[in-house]
């Protein structure tokens, strides 16, 4: 990478940066250009030069959050544990850090965001990442012979779908770590044992 490529790949980083901040504390609609130009203390022509528009910035934002998730799953995937520990970690490691990542949380509950197109290509994009996510624990857990999984597809979505449940409860409550790690333990409980006496 030449200079002239480094110094463009910094400047959108800053970019980047100013924006998390802003997103978080006007949310993705009160958000202007000029409100991240102020925050960079440079005009917002300027900011065309590296982004088309907000859209594209609140974009790169989501990006860069949903990073900081990646980075924790590949370690939980990586570790020596039983798959249902994996899942158990990767579950509250989920919910702990997605309560932190306010622009990641907008798109996940606002339908009003840009437009509802626009908002339904980020949950898609992120919500076929996380199923991928949790089949290939499932996955692990057949081949291990820790885990009678009928369904692969179908278990997979049914766990995202249950987390995704949690989301809103979560962001809007102020329910403290411990309270949900313990709905989020049941919730395990129930999906590994059901619910039926045995």
């Amino acid at each position: 990478m030449n200079q002239l490529e480094d110094s463009h790949k910094g400047m959108r980083e800053n970019i980047v940066s100013a924006a998390t901040e802003v997103f978080s504390r006007y949310g993705f609609k009160k958000t202007s250009m000029e409100d991240i130009a102020r925050a960079l203390r440079m005009g917002k022509s300027s900011i065309y030069y590296y982004f088309k528009g907000k859209e594209e910035i609140f974009q790169a934002v989501v990006d860069r959050e949903a990073n900081l998730l990646r980075v924790k799953v590949k370690e939980i995937l990586e570790s020596g544990l039983p798959v249902t520990e994996k899942l158990r970690s990767y579950v509250k490691m989920r919910m702990d850090l997605i309560k932190h990542l306010s622009n990641y949380m907008e798109i996940l509950k606002n339908d009003d965001l840009m437009n509802l197109e626009l908002t339904e290509k980020f949950r898609k994009k992120y919500d076929d990442e996380e199923i991928t996510i949790v089949k290939q624990m499932l996955e692990e857990g057949i081949n291990r012979n820790e885990l009678k999984v009928k369904d692969l597809n179908l278990s997979a979505l049914a766990i995202v779908t249950a987390m995704k449940g949690l989301e809103i409860p979560l962001v809007t409550s102020t329910m403290g770590v411990e309270s949900l790690n313990m709905v989020i333990d049941d919730m395990l409980d129930i999906l590994f044992y059901g619910i039926v006496k045995r």
